[in-house]
């Protein structure tokens, strides 16, 4: 594998950060992700965190925006 593809494979956000983006998407709070999740607060943040760093977004709207984008969410239309 060639370093640019381990590095682009290394930037996927995975499917806990994925299920984190969609519930950002429908307007959910990290508290209320955190307990449908049944995981902490901390780790729903620090979750985002990693996504704003993975996808290269600014804000929220971007950071959907580029999911979008990307395919990691679906418009229903």
């Amino acid at each position: 594998m060639s370093p640019g593809a381990e590095k682009a494979q290394k930037e996927q956000p995975s499917e806990r950060e994925i299920d984190i983006l969609k519930a950002m998407a429908q307007g959910y709070t990290s508290k209320e992700i955190a307990e449908q999740l049944f995981i902490s607060e901390n780790t729903v943040e620090a979750h985002r965190k990693r996504l704003f760093h993975k996808l290269g977004a600014r804000n929220v709207a971007n950071l959907i925006y580029k999911a979008i984008e990307q395919g990691y969410i679906k418009v229903k239309k």
